[in-house]
């Protein structure tokens, strides 16, 4: 079936977007954590959306089935192929061009293998901003973004890829494009069909190109660490931020002792900006676009560092923080920064870590923590608890790492410990999947989890998108 297709695709299109040398081919069989490993017949690499188009119209001929994929930055298997096989990875890297940037409308609009960061880059420079922030920005697509509705650092203040894109161009499994390429902000004519490819990690169609929403780039920022006991002081610290601050907070997150020692074991070199000997740290940071927060006051402090320091030092007075430090210039900003973005990767290079990416209520998350943290205790006391994550939307990557110098248990241990914390966030009505998606990953959670008309529905709907499931089978819907 395969080569039938391939034949095809050489004959009507090129033979240049086929790849099958392994070599090539290696980086795209494997997620980043490991976790999956795939097999495929080729990869093909088209450069546009009619070329996609004229793939998937081939693929709908042979019942080829197609494997998605963007950046391969995924963390649930979603853009990695089945070990048959008999699947071919369709990659949209070489779909990488600028469409149109509109100052004046505040728009940009990009093929689907753009890179994050490099939007970051055009955009800034016209003093424009595109919220979405992820430590996976040097390598991470939008095409991905969209397929993940990806969330990131900025959730609290932007929302989520959903809320950034104005509109889309897809490919349908037979090959039809569907243009909802629309750069307005209101368009009221019928279904908004968007929304049902935004999350659909390339089940129902593929997108091909986004028109995405742009916003004032801040040119002020506040960027601190607090020191916290409780995890209940988080939130409580969080308000007082949001209501002085009038909803300027840009990011709040949320790091355990246990997490830290991890990243500064396997990142030495990282300068501590603050030590603590129990608790949780809080990296949180407010920006504007106005000049007049530049504006320095009597003591020579600009205005928004002047409002955290008020923060902190009445979060400080009602005994919620124990210890506090402020950025001052950027560099230190990057530091503290840095310590976030390597969490993910300091726990891979630490252990084979238990990794999650649940939502909860965020009034209910420190109650949430301490309840999953009490059943991941009752298992296994000396495994190290990591959940660390986006208080302010209520999104925790609660991860757990095998006791400190080893676990010859720990491969029994998973599968009981990952229960209790889905056990755990059954009791609190969360979500199995805050930013990550479902993939390949959590086909069966969500089946079990999921309302089950709402999931009737779903499976209605991948069932007349791909009436011969051929696009990303088995993800999402199984």
């Amino acid at each position: 079936m395969a080569n039938n297709f391939l034949k095809k695709v050489s004959a009507q299109i090129s033979s240049s977007i086929i790849i099958t040398d392994d070599e090539i081919m290696a980086p795209h069989l494997t997620d980043w954590r490991g976790n999956f490993n795939g097999r495929a017949s080729a990869l093909l690499m088209p450069t546009d959306t009619k070329m996609v188009s004229a793939i998937m119209r081939i693929a709908d001929e042979e019942n080829q089935v197609i494997v998605p994929q963007g950046g391969n930055t995924g963390l649930v298997g979603g853009g990695i192929p089945d070990q048959s096989g008999d699947s071919v990875i369709l990659s949209l890297q070489k779909m990488n061009s600028i469409i149109e940037f509109s100052r004046e409308n505040r728009t940009i609009t990009v093929q689907a293998g753009c890179i994050l960061q490099h939007i970051h880059e055009l955009v800034e420079k016209e003093g424009l901003y595109f919220p979405l922030s992820l430590a996976a920005k040097g390598s991470c697509t939008i095409g991905g973004n969209l397929a993940t509705n990806a969330g990131g650092v900025n959730v609290l203040r932007y929302g989520t890829m959903r809320e950034q894109c104005l509109g889309l161009q897809i490919v349908l499994s037979d090959g039809t494009i569907i243009n909802q390429l629309t750069p307005l902000r209101k368009d009221n004519t019928g279904y908004d069909l968007k929304n049902l490819f935004i999350g659909s990690e390339g089940t129902l169609g593929i997108i091909t190109v986004a028109c995405l929403k742009l916003v004032s780039k801040p040119i002020a920022r506040a960027t601190a660490i607090a020191v916290i006991d409780k995890i209940e002081h988080a939130l409580e610290l969080l308000n007082i931020l949001q209501h002085h601050s009038g909803d300027l907070v840009e990011s709040f997150e949320v790091m355990p002792k246990a997490l830290l020692d991890i990243v500064y074991k396997q990142f030495p070199n990282y300068s501590q900006p603050i030590k603590l000997a129990s608790g949780f740290i809080l990296l949180m940071e407010i920006s504007s676009s106005k000049s007049d927060e530049l504006e320095n006051d009597n003591s020579g402090e600009p205005a928004l560092q002047i409002l955290v320091e008020r923060c902190l030092e009445k979060a400080l007075e009602e005994d919620l923080i124990t210890d506090a430090v402020i950025a001052t210039n950027e560099a230190q900003r990057q530091t503290f920064w840095a310590i976030r973005e390597n969490a993910p990767q300091a726990t891979k290079q630490e252990s084979w870590p238990i990794n999650t990416d649940i939502s909860v209520r965020r009034d209910k998350l420190a109650e949430f923590y301490n309840h999953a943290s009490d059943a991941i205790r009752n298992i296994c006391k000396n495994c190290r608890i990591c959940g660390y994550g986006h208080v302010g939307d209520g999104n925790l990557h609660f991860n757990v790492v095998e006791a400190e110098g080893g676990d010859p248990d720990w491969p029994q241990k998973r599968a009981p410990l990952l229960a209790a914390i889905y056990l755990s966030l059954s009791e609190f009505e969360g979500s199995i999947s805050a930013e990550h998606g479902i993939g390949q990953l959590k086909t069966d959670q969500l089946k079990n989890t999921k309302d089950a008309q709402y999931y009737r529905i779903m499976t209605k709907l991948k069932n007349n998108f791909d009436p011969k499931n051929i696009l990303n089978p088995n993800r999402i819907i199984k």
